[in-house]
């Protein structure tokens, strides 16, 4: 079954599956900026603190190859319906508890990763879905447009909106927490049913949840003469962002000394520069080609960081935040649309969570790390991420130029 791309525009069907992503990111957006605001209203132990960064992303390295064969075998709008559903519930429990001033570090913490461990579920459902509704010849064009979305609700919208919010009452933020997320397993339920599942062949039989199964996306990876290759740099990228951002909410309260309102505010300065990022970068790859565009977005990513430890003044670290999302959100765009070029549809959920089991699933050991560093100097997660990240991609420069010959 082949799906071809809409005539014009990307269609209706697209159009229904982005909206679940903006729910689902509003809703993400609003956790990733209302979460470390309580955090820090329980306790400002940067080491402590960063374990709500680890609970985030180390559900990828323990759910990721295990979600993605999930996504493969099963109706992935009703897979990501559900874990939308769960989130919503978590969402809405703990708006209760800061409601009722009962909450602690402790289920803050296990809340975070209840959210992480379901969103390695809706995301590879709602990345899977993609080439179905879209069509092959439509991807930089939707996955450009899932970027800006990403970055339009998380950051315009959710952070800035959060930050207020918690100012207001700490458990407002997770009022609409939850609903963002009730919206997006509706939406995700009025999908086609083409957007279901992996085509098969006529006659051919559902795959079993075996071992091999679930293997398949790190062997398909692992074998992929270039995508092996890209997958180990995002590994390491990964890693030193994770380090660079893991006390950011300390470095804007205590080394910036500005209030918790205005937390959300560079994570606005960042969507500025990621929605312009991810809207430009189908032209700057036409343009350059892809590999000079990631080879650039990398550095300039890892200067960015560097700035914001080097120049600790509110300004310096805005400037840093456009930049840094502008040059992640084309990093993102060219590196999703390279995969799902390049993976067979039917491997698309298992090659997702593979890719993310070993590149956000490590990134809590960059957490943590940045974590003990901040106890040292706040300025010093962002000076180290930054260089590492920089030296990174000069080291693989080469590598990063050879994605020329994949336009």
């Amino acid at each position: 079954m082949t799906v071809a791309a809409p005539a014009r525009g990307l269609g209706p069907a697209f159009t229904r599956l982005w909206g679940a992503a903006v729910g689902s990111n509003l809703s993400d957006g609003f956790a990733a900026t209302a979460a470390p605001l309580l955090a820090a209203s329980l306790t400002r132990d940067p080491v402590v603190i960063s374990l709500v960064g680890v609970a985030q992303f180390l559900p990828w390295l323990l759910f990721g190859v295990l979600s993605g064969s999930v996504v493969d075998r099963f109706d992935r709008r009703r897979v990501a319906a559900v874990a939308c559903g769960v989130r919503a519930v978590v969402a809405a429990t703990l708006c209760l508890l800061v409601a009722t001033d009962t909450m602690v570090i402790a289920v803050l913490i296990a809340a975070v990763f209840v959210f992480g461990a379901f969103e390695t579920v809706a995301d590879g459902s709602l990345q899977a879905m993609v080439p179905a509704v879209a069509g092959r010849d439509g991807l930089v064009r939707a996955n450009s447009r899932f970027q800006a979305t990403d970055t339009v609700a998380q950051n315009f919208v959710a952070a800035p909106l959060a930050g207020v919010l918690f100012a207001v009452a700490a458990a407002l933020p997770f009022v609409v927490h939850s609903a963002g997320y009730l919206v997006a397993a509706v939406l995700v339920l009025t999908l086609p049913l083409s957007a279901a599942r992996a085509p098969r062949a006529d006659g051919e039989a559902k795959e079993p949840l075996t071992r091999r199964s679930l293997a398949e996306g790190i062997r398909f990876l692992a074998g992929h003469p270039l995508l092996s290759r890209l997958w180990a740099i995002n590994v390491v990228l990964a890693m030193f962002n994770a380090l660079a951002q893991a006390v950011f909410v300390l470095y804007v309260l205590e080394r910036l000394d500005l209030a918790p309102a205005v937390f959300g505010v560079f994570a606005m300065a960042a969507a500025v520069g990621a929605v312009l990022g991810a809207l430009i970068v189908p032209r700057l790859a036409r343009r350059f080609r892809r590999g000079p565009v990631m080879l650039a977005a990398v550095l300039v990513t890892g200067t960015s960081y560097a700035l914001c430890g080097f120049v600790p003044h509110p300004v310096a670290a805005a400037a840093g935040m456009v930049t840094v999302g502008g040059s992640v959100a084309a990093w993102n765009v060219v590196s999703i649309t390279v995969r799902q070029e390049l993976v067979p549809s039917r491997l698309l959920g298992r090659v997702h969570g593979a890719w993310r089991t070993f590149g956000w699933g490590l990134m809590p050991v960059g957490t943590f790390a940045g974590g003990l560093l901040g106890a040292v100097d706040l300025r010093l997660p962002f000076i180290v991420g930054g260089i590492g990240i920089a030296a990174a991609g000069l080291v693989v420069h080469r590598t990063l130029l050879v994605l020329s010959d994949t336009d």
